[in-house]
């Protein structure tokens, strides 16, 4: 059986929102979820619920919690008994296999790299998100833990975003893009025209460049870029999501005809919101750790809680970690060769 650590005192909500997500993936999915944090608040948590739904998860106590605002580099050496530690070093002693949290991203960035420790030949571990487009979902690394990169960096994304496309997405053939300003070989900045004819040697099937726009269009599975791009990628996504919902609520309270006319729409949103809304995709891998490693956003509810430990479940299941690692060793050494 699959057992996967929770950060139950992570995001907004704390124990209540992680362990009803929790509760939800167990009920879906052949695993165990031990719940890792404040062992009292947990178990008044899990007191409202039956035996029955509780029967899959577990409690490992942590006494500190890693908050948003605190620096990654000083909590990790501070708060050595944290959630996000103490939850990774269960994956690291192989007591669980994947580990998920909705707290300080740099904080499991680091304690992620620093726990589990990199995949052999990986010099630089890639956050990856899943994003929907107009045909089918995505992917897109690095979204963040690197904000400066090297072509080689670039290369070993585009390597472990190849498999994850193809055994999380199922994709036969994976189409790479590469993010630039044109389609033109030569556009870009230094590192993308570095990039290019790297990744023009890998056996994928890379197409070439690509512009933001043609993202929505479903055209590429996995998307190329440095963090620095990807996360303000990811950042423009989550404002623009933001956007529409606060217009729609604003636009419904201007008269009763506005409302009435969204209300007939209602069946119509609901059908966008589940193909584009970011909970239903859970959280961002940290691919080239040894583990799995699933970092989900601050504010999600149970739903985003129970996609997040999706991911982290289809990661281990289909030994993601192991398939990367081997693909990344094996093109080094073609290049070294040559």
């Amino acid at each position: 059986m699959i057992k996967i650590a929770l950060d139950a005192m992570g995001g907004d909500y704390g124990p209540k929102t992680n362990i009803a997500g929790a509760i939800l993936a167990a009920k879906s999915y052949p695993i165990e979820i031990i719940l890792v944090g404040d062992k009292d608040l947990i178990e008044i948590e899990l007191s409202k619920y039956s035996k029955s739904e509780v029967s899959k998860l577990h409690v490992q106590h942590a006494s500190e919690v890693i908050e948003t605002a605190e620096s990654p580099s000083k909590a990790f050496r501070k708060k050595k008994d944290s959630s996000i530690q103490i939850g990774l070093k269960l994956v690291k002693k192989n007591q669980a296999q994947g580990f998920v949290s909705t707290g300080n991203t740099g904080a499991i960035l680091t304690a992620s790299t620093l726990i589990l420790g990199r995949s052999k030949d990986i010099e630089r571990p890639g956050l990856a998100g899943v994003f929907p487009s107009k045909n089918k979902p995505f992917v897109i690394l690095d979204l963040g833990s690197n904000v400066d990169c090297k072509s080689q960096h670039l290369v070993e994304f585009a390597i472990m975003g190849n498999f994850f496309a193809q055994f999380i997405l199922k994709r036969d053939s994976p189409k790479i893009g590469l993010l630039s300003i044109g389609e033109e070989k030569d556009k870009g900045n230094t590192l993308t025209q570095a990039t290019y004819p790297l990744l023009e040697e890998l056996p994928f099937n890379f197409i070439g460049n690509i512009e933001a726009k043609e993202m929505t269009l479903g055209i590429v599975d996995v998307v190329i870029c440095d963090g620095f791009v990807g996360n303000n990628l990811l950042k423009f996504g989550e404002g623009i999501s933001n956007l529409f919902s606060d217009f729609f609520k604003e636009e419904a309270q201007k008269s009763l005809f506005s409302k009435l006319s969204l209300l007939m729409l209602k069946p119509t949103f609901k059908r966008f919101k589940k193909k584009f809304d970011y909970d239903e995709y859970g959280g961002a891998h940290l691919l080239g750790v040894n583990g799995a490693s699933i970092i989900a956003h601050g504010s999600a509810n149970d739903i985003a809680i129970k996609n997040a430990i999706k991911t982290a479940y289809l990661n281990i299941s289909n030994q993601l970690t192991e398939k990367i690692s081997y693909a990344v060793s094996k093109q080094k050494q073609v290049m070294t060769q040559k």
